[in-house]
Parts: structure tokens; C-alpha cells; sequence
């Protein structure tokens, strides 16, 4: 077996009807694509398996190499909870305009309406420009009733939590929670590895054909969280240099990782991989004596039989690191 070593992909790029420029200007996409609005950097969603972009396995896509290499990819305890396939989507989204107001099923609802995982999901903010805003959940404790009223009477925007988000802030999106990312905002997203939404409200937008997008009343209204809620807001303090937890759930563990010069980055050896995300300015990641070139807005994925990685910085950096 060739080595293993920390992978790279080619970021699948989506434009979007609110998607802006900023992803083209962050990632240095030539050509710019028009309203570029989401760059999954690790994705074996159907239609969407990422594609490997450097080293000895170049142009295979991940599923073809987790097929050859199951458990010294992922590691044994992923492959226990989900057998041997990537159980995460990774994603840099920015907004340009208002996102739909949308919401995502649990697994439950997922699997026996889409043979799908459901989709529990974070953001961590890495701009947003000034009064820029989430939806996340309702004002107060709501109901069915209540919320297919507000929906037919065009009023349903009434209902929800506005707030407002500055750079480093961080959110944790159940299943349930009503959401959806505001203008000028850019930021990280790690999920379950689903493309399950159903929009609620999409401000009556028309597309270049004129066509309004789909939206999805009924199953909003089944599977929305109804109870007011304040817990998505993540606790921590984005300036102390170091390791910090930001969540810890069955479906992933996310830690922020800000230090200067050198970090010894440990990966949980034969049990889980680890991506790393580049939230901050360029670094190098150290693996065997290679260096990978991480710049911002890039992401890498280190297999599980890589016991670690030196990352080197001459500025600060700011990583968010996942693994299971």
C-alpha cells in the first residue's frame, strides 16, 4: 500500500441565486463564477464525490479511495457508526443575499422519507459584514397551527430570531432548528453528509427563467422545532491562543485551533480522520517531512493512519479541526 498522507480535493463550486463574489476573491477562482455561493471541500454526495487534487492518488475521487483503504482512511470507529463511507459534508458558504428560511429532518425523517442522513450542522462566522444577521428558531414558543397561519398569511417572518453576528462567532443547527444565513456573511459549515432542506420562504425570488424555487410547506411545518431556543449560540473566546471545544455531538467533533509558529496536531490514531479547515491565512501542514500548502478557505483531510501533522504558521493561525 502507498502511504497515506494528507489529502486535498478540488472544491465543487455552486453558484447560487444569492451567492456573491467573495468565495472567487477568498479562494482565488479563475475564472470567477457568477454568484458563487457554497465551495464543498469534502463531499461523497451523490453526483457531488470530490476528487482528489495532488499526490500519488491524484484524480481518484474519495469513495474510489476509501474502497481500497476503508480503515486507514476513516478509522474503525467511523467505520462502526457508519460503515466505510464519509459521514460529513464540508462546506464554505457565502451570502450575498438573504438565504432561504429553511430548515433540515433528523435521520429518523430523513431516512424513511429520502434513504438519507438527516442533517445536524455548525457555522463559524469567518466575516460578516456590519448588521448582518441569522435566523435561528422562533421569537417565543410557537405551534403547527400557529406557524402554517403566519405562512399562508405571508406573515411568517414575524415569528423568528434575528441575530446579529460578528467574525468568530459560532452556531450549532439541529434538525428542527428554522435557520438561514443573512446577507454578507461568509462562513465554515460542517454537517452530516446530507442535501436534505425544505425551504419555507424563499421572499417570493425569482430565478434568470423567471421560475420560483421550491418550496416545502408541509414538511417544514412536520418538522420544525416549535420550542423558543437560545442554545445554538456557541460558548468560547475566539482570541485566547490554544484549543477549544466548539462541538461535541454523534455526528461530529469540532475543536478551534488558534496558535502562532508551530502545533503538534494529533489525530486520533486508527479510530477517526481529521479535516482541517483554514479559517485564518495561509500555513503548512508538515507530514512525513511534505509540506501542504493550506491556504485560507482550504481544507484538508487527514487519513487515520497518520498518528499527526506539524502545523507551521509565520502569522497567527485559525484552524477548525473535525474528526469523530
Amino acid at each position: 500500500m502507498m502511504r497515506l498522507y494528507p489529502l486535498s480535493f478540488e472544491p465543487i463550486l455552486k453558484d447560487k441565486i444569492w451567492g456573491g463574489e467573495e468565495l472567487n476573491k477568498i479562494k482565488n477562482i479563475e475564472p470567477p463564477i457568477s454568484q458563487l455561493g457554497e465551495s464543498w471541500e469534502i463531499s461523497v454526495v451523490e453526483n457531488d464525490v470530490s476528487v482528489i487534487k495532488s499526490g500519488h492518488y491524484k484524480g481518484l475521487n474519495l469513495n474510489e479511495l476509501i474502497e481500497k483503504y476503508p480503515a486507514e482512511l476513516l478509522g474503525d470507529r467511523v467505520i462502526e457508526l457508519h460503515g466505510p463511507q464519509f459521514p460529513l459534508l464540508i462546506k464554505y458558504i457565502n451570502a450575498a443575499q438573504d438565504l432561504s428560511i429553511q430548515v433540515h429532518p433528523d435521520d429518523t425523517v430523513a431516512l424513511r422519507k429520502h434513504n438519507s442522513f438527516g442533517k445536524t450542522e455548525m457555522w463559524y462566522i469567518m466575516d460578516a459584514q456590519p448588521d448582518a444577521r441569522l435566523i435561528l428558531g422562533f421569537k417565543e414558543e410557537s405551534n403547527k397551527d400557529a406557524f402554517a397561519k403566519a405562512i399562508s398569511e405571508n406573515t411568517v417572518m414575524d415569528l423568528f430570531n434575528q441575530i446579529k453576528v460578528a467574525e468568530g462567532d459560532s452556531f450549532f443547527i439541529k434538525p428542527g432548528l428554522i435557520h438561514a444565513i443573512g446577507a454578507g456573511i461568509t462562513l465554515a459549515e460542517i454537517q452530516q453528509s446530507s442535501d436534505i432542506t425544505y425551504r419555507v420562504y424563499d421572499f417570493d425570488r425569482r430565478d434568470h427563467l423567471g421560475n420560483a424555487r421550491e418550496l416545502h410547506i408541509d414538511d417544514s411545518i412536520e418538522v420544525s422545532d416549535y420550542k423558543e431556543s437560545h442554545n445554538h449560540v456557541i460558548d468560547y473566546n475566539p482570541k485566547i491562543y490554544g484549543n477549544q471545544n466548539l462541538a461535541r455531538n454523534q455526528y461530529f467533533t469540532t475543536d478551534y485551533l488558534f496558535f502562532k509558529g508551530c502545533q503538534r496536531v494529533a489525530v486520533n490514531v486508527h479510530q477517526s480522520f481529521m479535516v482541517l479547515m483554514n479559517i485564518g491565512e495561509s500555513c503548512d501542514v508538515y507530514c512525513n517531512g511534505v509540506n501542504h500548502k493550506l491556504e485560507s478557505a482550504q481544507t484538508i483531510l487527514i487519513p487515520a493512519a497518520v498518528p499527526y501533522v506539524l502545523v507551521k504558521s509565520s502569522n497567527e493561525a485559525k484552524l477548525l479541526s473535525v474528526h469523530l
